[in-house]
């Protein structure tokens, strides 16, 4: 069993939402695991608008994209490659290019892999690739971090709220519940 990946798990951070993906049973060959997905791939969505990109987690094992969804696959990932990769397709200039790519079908705007390949994506020299890999990681890691502080923060002074606007033996009993 792999599990599989469509336009509908990416979110708007960038990144994958990897629980409750569907399982689809496929032979295990050769051909089959080429399509695996691997750490530090980039997915872009081929028939969304906006078209997003996100970098495939570590941790992912085991899955494969969906037909709504283009694989870049760096030669070298841990170079960096696939963090820039992504990185520049989710900014504004990667953003206008992928939208300036789409093409008009019948019932929707989608992006080829040609057209994909077709992006000018400007080169880092190798040491700017390092620093950019460990940017995206740290700055994500905050971005992560500063969501679930947040939603804690909101639900801690919803609560507050709650609780002091209930009176006396109902407040008693509702925070001790």
């Amino acid at each position: 069993m792999l599990q599989i990946v469509e336009s509908g798990d990416v979110r708007d951070n960038g990144w994958l939402e990897l629980d409750g993906l569907k399982e689809v049973g496929v032979v295990q060959n050769p051909r089959t695991e080429r399509h695996l997905l691997r750490p530090f791939d980039v997915l872009v969505t081929a028939r969304a608008e906006p078209v997003q990109a996100v970098l495939v987690p570590p941790s992912v094992s085991r899955t494969v994209a969906g037909t709504t969804l283009l694989v870049v696959r760096p030669k070298h990932p841990e170079s960096g490659m696939g963090h820039w990769l992504w990185y520049f397709l989710t900014s504004r200039f990667g953003q206008e290019q992928l939208s300036a790519r789409l093409t008009v079908t019948t019932t929707t705007k989608a992006l080829s892999a040609r057209a994909l390949g077709e992006i000018d994506v400007p080169m880092p020299s190798p040491s700017d690739l390092d620093r950019i890999a460990r940017l995206v990681e740290v700055s994500e890691e905050a971005y992560t971090s500063a969501i679930a502080a947040s939603k804690l923060r909101r639900d801690t002074v919803r609560d507050s709220v709650i609780l002091e606007m209930i009176s006396g033996t109902n407040a008693e009993a509702i925070g001790s519940g």
